[in-house]
């Protein structure tokens, strides 16, 4: 990254109230992430099961578990905007750069949400459908919804690891190695989190009997035991040896999965249900540590490379400390300035394309695919110049000027008249011309120029559809030698293009037929 262009803003709170808010925010979005994706997650397989099962309505827990699914995503839903609003504040740079890099699959995420919501809304109703279209509608929703989640924790994978951000660049906007491992494992964990607290909500809530609830407790646990392993993967994984806070908190939430699967150990060996007084508290053991353990570890990388951020605002500031009175007191003579005559008119909105000379050498002219014309060349009337002033040229960077009026306007072409006569009629030839060049002259233009130009110089009916258009040669006129340059070497930009491989004396005859068609 350049050292001296990293301009960060200023934040509305402390950075300690920031990431405060942002952890907070975010445990709760999570809770219902969790609670989301594990819904869908079991209503598929128990809808799967229902279908092959011979299971009456009454008895099939899939159309129980996914009731709840709207008010879980809802809730998500709505959850989730503050700690997204709340990462682009505490960590611009980096949360922007990787939603850039991974561009296409972030913006993907609205389409995915679209299919999985509608999808399992229809699933979520009485709807007589054949059992197979059914399941494939229930597999192609859950998973467009487990997309969503792999491209977020993509997202914050990447802005963890500025250090890879050109390699994934260099990849073609892909996680590969070591980045792709840790992908891969914290979205897996993020799913064995789901099953656990989807389990465990529907075993409260959705169960009728002892066999419904024991076989969420399979799940329950399956989802324990893939935390536990997937974590010992992410542990041994990390670059960097966790801190002694980091190493506490997790310490802590693997106290609170021992204890849950104990509970549940304890639950099933006595053959009676479990206490949501009991389960819910370690849950919440097990996810507030886990998320702070995350946080630390996150911050780990985000902190440094905030604080070398700030570092390089403060030198770009040093840098441009000495300019910063220049630039100011330029500003100020700027919007001091009186746009009341054509002089200062031409020079404060014209001359940056078409340069103090008005020889169209501007400072911009060079950045321009269509160069501005040399309007010291220029001979026309009054009413066309101000038609092109207030109408702009269309198909090129000139724009109209209806910000003056047409005082302002008269002003201006008063300025370039008296200064470079624009309102003149073409000047005479500089050379002599025979009568048999004029007359090829007069041949060329009706066989070729005509079909752009036209016969009287208006344009042609081909001209209508030109960007820009070709002038009206009745009214606008250039000089000889600007005139002789353009029928030479044709004009960049436009569809006019050059003929110099015509006899020279025949080109100043086009001239001299062009300039003729001057009837005002």
């Amino acid at each position: 990254m350049n050292s001296l262009f990293d301009i960060l803003l200023k934040k509305p709170l402390p950075d300690e109230w920031l990431h405060g808010l942002l952890f907070t925010s975010f445990t709760l979005h999570m809770v219902f992430v969790l609670l989301a994706i594990g819904t869908v997650v079991l209503s598929v397989y128990y809808f799967i099961d229902s279908q092959w099962g011979g299971k009456t309505e009454e008895l099939r827990l899939d159309k129980r578990i996914l009731k709840t699914f709207m008010a879980h995503k809802s809730l998500a839903i709505v959850l989730g905007i503050a700690p997204l609003l709340l990462i682009q504040v505490a960590f611009t740079v980096p949360f922007f750069t990787a939603v850039n890099l991974l561009a296409p699959f972030w913006i993907l995420i609205v389409i995915l949400l679209v299919i999985a919501f509608l999808s399992f809304d229809t699933l979520g109703h009485k709807i007589n459908v054949h059992p197979y279209l059914h399941t494939i509608l229930g597999i192609i929703a859950l998973v467009s919804l487990l997309a969503v989640p792999a491209i977020f924790v993509a997202v914050l994978v990447t802005a963890e690891n500025p250090d890879k951000w050109i390699t994934i660049i260099t990849h073609g906007y892909k996680l590969n190695g070591s980045l792709a491992h840790l992908w891969l494992f914290r979205y897996l964990h993020v799913l064995g989190a789901a099953l656990v607290f989807g389990a465990a909500f529907h075993y409260f809530f959705s169960t009728k009997d002892e066999t419904e609830k024991r076989s969420l407790l399979k799940w329950i646990v399956g989802g324990i035991l893939l935390q536990i392993i997937l974590g010992i993967i992410l542990y041994t994984s990390l670059l960097g040896k966790p801190d002694f806070i980091t190493n506490v908190f997790l310490f802590i939430g693997v106290i609170g999965t021992a204890l849950l699967l104990w509970v549940i150990y304890l639950g099933m060996d006595k053959k009676s249900t479990l206490n949501m007084g009991t389960v819910l508290p370690l849950l919440m053991l097990i996810l507030v540590p886990m998320l702070l353990t995350r946080q630390f570890i996150q911050d780990k990388n985000f902190v440094p490379f905030e604080k070398q951020l700030q570092a390089n605002t403060q030198a770009y500031q040093k840098v441009m400390q000495p300019y910063n009175r220049e630039a100011l007191n330029k500003y100020q003579s700027d919007i001091n300035i009186v746009y009341d005559n054509g002089g200062t008119i031409y020079l404060k909105s014209c001359a940056f394309c078409h340069g103090e000379k008005a020889d169209g050498n501007g400072s911009e002219a060079k950045n321009l695919a269509i160069l501005p014309e040399d309007i010291s060349a220029i001979r026309t009337t009054r009413r066309y110049l101000h038609k092109i002033l207030a109408g702009g040229v269309t198909g090129s960077a000139m724009p109209y000027f209806t910000v003056f009026d047409r005082y302002k306007l008269d002003s201006l072409i008063n300025y370039l008249d008296k200064k470079y006569h624009v309102l003149s009629l073409p000047e005479p030839l500089p050379v002599k011309i025979s009568d048999a060049a004029l007359q090829q002259s007069r041949k060329i233009y009706d066989e070729t120029c005509s079909q752009c130009h036209g016969i009287d110089g208006r344009g042609s009916t081909l001209s209508k559809g030109f960007q820009p258009p070709p002038p009206d040669f009745t009214v606008y006129n250039l000089s000889p030698e600007r005139a002789f340059d353009v029928i030479t070497n044709g004009y960049p930009g436009t569809v006019m293009f050059p003929f110099s491989n015509l006899p020279e004396d025949v080109r100043w005859g086009l001239v001299k037929i062009i300039n003729n068609k001057r009837t005002q």
